[in-house]
């Protein structure tokens, strides 16, 4: 149904919902709220710096307090454990009107690190106002704060019925919820339980035709081959060969795999999971190598042109004693350049291209295009990949992945795709990894400034290029390189960012790969991909701020030769327990793909369980635990052809908006 048809939307507040991204009722109901405030877990005050809610009854008038251009309501309030304490809010003056004596409330928040016996309230509501145990609380979008955004779902909710995709046989062969019901337990639950029963049927409403989509990737890829390969296993010696090093079991497993797979009618499909470190592109290579040794072109694509131009570079290293042609196509060529290199591989001269996104572009012509490499499949889409590979005909595919993810994680988000895993590196990582407290920063930085007048390389990666208003210590990327220059010295110190030039940005990693700086501060930018094989200290300024997987892949930015290596994370000191689980763990752990169950297991793959946070609780996306019966209604053979379709449709509209919920977290 249409917005404007719903009472109240006027033509202002309809441009400020489609600026949002909402243009119909069922976008409004799939705005699931920001927080869920259990009331049903309320406590007591107490001086833990945990975010918690307080039951408590208002015992004196409240106070407006004006000091220096700043304004704040404060009460004092009694809690079921008899203590008295006091709730501040700040920047809230109008809450002295609405705040009776002897009334109950309900107190979000947490103590105050500076003043004793006070509580810095975030959320506040009447007991008389509480009529579910759950209260759920909306992003502002435009004029349209939480309260006025859940009156609209409410509106939508009373007066319009949503119809499921999934066919009405398919529902109640699986006894899936009512649709409608579970959009009310979603935006109005009256338990968490009951909110987590409401959100899993909303993710089986999205995964089907997810599934579906993957199921008719599958077979779209697999067409036959318009190209075939010979001599498969002597290339394979010939490439053995020509490296310094020997393969490792889980290596020639994988080549194994694509053997096999070249060797078939079908063309290749694979994705190739593996650990930072543990030798994917020697992989990828082989692949490539084989495509030029058969008379074909192979294509290597990389999201960034740090990745790619490393790649580029090895690939000349590996293939200097062959006639091989390898080109790479970048952003920095002068037009000139740009029209003899895309002759070169127009004519089939180039066999192999590397390259970013650029490979992709309509100007790219290939004569011979057998093989397509995507490295760090995250960052591309189906599309992108199908365009790659439509510049051949049936081409071949390998698509890499440093992020260690979960099966039914992996089913959804690759489902087209066979799957190969190299679970071990070339070498043992020696990688000491321990959380840095506040009161030992200072000897943690007289440690590094040892190491690096002894020839260490140190990383420090920061979650922000910009200082953070809400957080009392800056650890952002421009405070950081600051203050280690006051350190270190000014030529020892680097800067890199995402708001800075490819050509800065190059320019920094190149003088930190040189050995003239020692020091490295960076954004997640060289989250992947980044290969100094001489640093040996990473240093995580609010690691509470990434997600496991980044966590894991920025501390595989160290030990890469083998060395022994440090990771150290400096964290604030106001964490929730969810947050000093995730680090401890983090910090135990080694193997990326314990970490990833370990995140699966906590968050649903980016589900409720993101920030639990004694009585907080928020929702990120969908739980890939509810895919695996998705993939069996996708599969069900009672679905008619025209539901089928349908099904499709939705998912050609929502799949990269899926995808990125399922990757964000």
């Amino acid at each position: 149904m249409d917005l404007k048809d719903i009472k109240g939307i006027g033509k202002a507040k309809l441009a400020q919902l489609n600026d949002a991204g909402i243009f119909s009722a069922a976008d409004v109901l799939n705005t699931l709220p920001k927080r869920y405030y259990d009331f049903g877990s309320a406590t007591c005050f107490s001086e833990d710096n945990f975010y918690k809610i307080i039951k408590a009854t208002l015992i004196d008038e409240p106070k407006v307090v004006r000091i220096k251009g700043l304004s704040y309501t404060t009460a004092k309030f009694r809690d079921d454990n008899n203590l008295v304490f006091n709730a501040v809010w700040y920047n809230q003056t109008y809450i002295k009107s609405v705040l009776i004596p002897s009334e109950t409330y309900y107190l979000y928040g947490k103590n105050s690190p500076k003043k004793a016996k006070t509580f810095v309230v975030s959320l506040s509501r009447h007991s008389s106002k509480i009529e579910n145990n759950v209260l759920a609380t909306y992003k502002k979008i435009g004029s349209f704060g939480s309260v006025s955004f859940s009156n609209l779902v409410l509106e939508i909710l009373n007066n319009f019925e949503q119809n499921s995709i999934i066919p009405e046989n398919i529902e109640k062969k699986y006894q899936l919820m009512d649709l409608n019901r579970a959009y009310r337990n979603v935006h109005f639950p009256n338990s968490i339980e009951e909110y987590q029963i409401g959100k899993t049927r909303l993710d089986i409403e999205k995964l089907v035709p997810l599934a579906i989509k993957n199921l008719n990737q599958k077979i779209y890829f697999a067409g036959n081959r318009g190209h075939s390969y010979h001599n498969l296993d002597e290339i394979y010696d010939n490439f053995c060969s020509m490296l310094p090093f020997k393969l490792t079991d889980d290596q020639n497993k994988v080549i194994s795999d694509i053997i096999g797979d070249l060797s078939s009618s079908k063309a290749m499909n694979r994705l190739l999971q593996g650990e930072v470190g543990s030798g994917k592109t020697m992989v990828a290579f082989f692949a490539l190598f084989a495509a030029a040794m058969n008379g074909y072109q192979g294509a290597l694509i990389a999201p960034t042109e740090i990745l790619a131009t490393q790649h580029y570079e090895k690939l000349l290293e590996v293939f200097k004693n062959t006639n091989i042609n390898i080109v790479y196509l970048n952003g920095s060529l002068t037009a000139a350049q740009k029209r003899s290199l895309l002759n070169k591989i127009s004519c089939g001269e180039a066999q192999i291209v590397v390259g970013t996104h650029a490979v992709i572009g309509a100007a790219v012509n290939f004569e011979k295009l057998a093989l397509a490499v995507v490295d760090e499949q995250h960052r591309f889409g189906v599309a992108q990949r199908a365009k790659l590979s439509a510049k051949g005909e049936n081409v071949d595919v390998l698509v890499m992945s440093a992020t260690p993810i979960p099966r039914s994680m992996a089913l959804a988000i690759y489902g087209d795709l066979s799957l190969s895993v190299i679970s071990k590196c070339p070498f043992i990582k020696d990688i000491s990894t321990s959380i840095v407290s506040r009161s030992k920063q200072l000897d943690m930085w007289k440690w590094v400034k040892e190491k690096a007048d002894s020839g260490s390389k140190i990383f420090v990666v920061c979650s922000s290029i910009e200082e953070d208003e809400e957080i009392e210590v800056d650890y952002s990327a421009n405070s950081m390189h600051k203050n280690i220059i006051n350190l270190f010295g000014k030529d020892a110190v680097l800067l890199i960012h995402g708001k800075q030039s490819k050509e800065i940005q190059q320019k920094a990693m190149n003088q930190f790969a040189s050995g003239s700086a020692q020091v490295l501060v960076a954004t997640t930018i060289v989250e992947v991909g980044v290969d100094i094989p001489e640093a040996d200290i990473i240093i995580l300024a609010s690691p509470e701020r990434f997600g496991l997987a980044t966590l894991h892949q920025l501390r595989g930015r160290v030990g890469r030769n083998g060395t022994k290596s440090y990771c150290f994370c400096l964290a604030h000191e106001d964490l929730s327990i969810k947050s000093i689980e995730r680090l401890k763990y983090f910090c135990s752990h080694s193997s990326g793909f314990d970490i990833a169950e370990y995140d699966y297991q906590n968050r649903g793959a980016g589900d409720i369980y993101g920030t639990n946070q004694h009585g907080q609780k928020a929702d990120f996306g969908i739980n890939l635990k509810n895919y695996d019966l998705a993939m069996q209604i996708a599969q069900d053979q009672e679905i008619d052809d025209e539901s089928r379709n349908n099904l499709l449709m939705a998912a050609e509209t929502s799949y990269s908006k899926l995808c990125n919920d399922i990757v964000l977290n």
